[in-house]
């Protein structure tokens, strides 16, 4: 027997032959029992893989190849970039018809300049007191309100000095840098420090540790000379 047995498996060498193996672990019985079921393993794997969606190397489908989980339309990459610029175009024109205009008034009478400060504090809701020691500190000069609401300040100034001062005084006090709101920040005092909170995005900076005006260097963003 065990030369019977030596003699097929020289035969098999020789000439390539193979025969079908079964699967590790499965015996004669377990084998029949499947012949006995009528499954065709073959035919489950391939439906199980077209459900989930899985497809071999090789194959080629005529229609859309489907995925794991698929997607609805709403989360597709094309529809939500969509949307995204949708929504960056109606925040760039929102932003530009909410933008703000200054009525500057700017007037030399004897050896002082009037501003009407007044009106421009209660357009940028901040404190004309604020306002006031900014521009004195920056154009380094003294400067009082009258019963008008004009600031007089000492000294003669053209308008383009004081649409500077007034520009770097809302990229500091007014602005927020991060969504560049305007109308939508305050001044509020945490401990010694004074922060600028927006209540349009919910981002606050430090401004200083007092409301003072402060002397600041270079010139204002270019965005802020439409203000005023």
């Amino acid at each position: 027997m065990l030369r019977h047995l030596y003699l097929n498996e020289a035969f098999e060498r020789k000439y390539f032959i193979q025969f079908p193996t079964r699967p590790k672990g499965m015996s004669s019985e377990s084998s029949s029992d499947l012949e006995e079921l009528d499954v065709n393993l073959k035919e489950f794997a391939r439906k199980r893989q077209s459900r989930l969606g899985i497809v071999r190397t090789g194959q080629h489908q005529s229609g859309p190849v489907s995925h794991v989980g698929d997607i609805p339309n709403e989360l597709e990459y094309d529809t939500l970039l969509r949307c995204a610029m949708m929504v960056l175009k109606k925040g760039k024109d929102l932003g530009e018809s909410t933008r703000i205009k200054l009525p500057l008034d700017v007037k030399r009478e004897a050896r002082k300049t009037s501003i009407n400060i007044a009106e421009i504090s209660r357009i940028l809701n901040r404190s004309a007191d604020h306002l006031v020691s900014f521009l004195c500190n920056e154009l380094m000069t003294t400067g009082s309100i009258n019963k008008d609401g004009k600031l007089l300040l000492k000294g003669m100034f053209i308008r383009s000095e004081i649409q500077e001062v007034l520009r770097r005084y809302i990229e500091h006090f007014v602005v927020c840098k991060i969504c560049e709101s305007v109308e939508d920040t305050d001044i509020v005092r945490d401990k010694r420090l004074y922060f600028l909170k927006c209540s349009k995005c919910g981002g606050a900076r430090c401004v200083g540790n007092a409301v003072e005006g402060i002397t600041t260097k270079g010139k204002a963003k270019p965005q802020l000379r439409g203000m005023l």
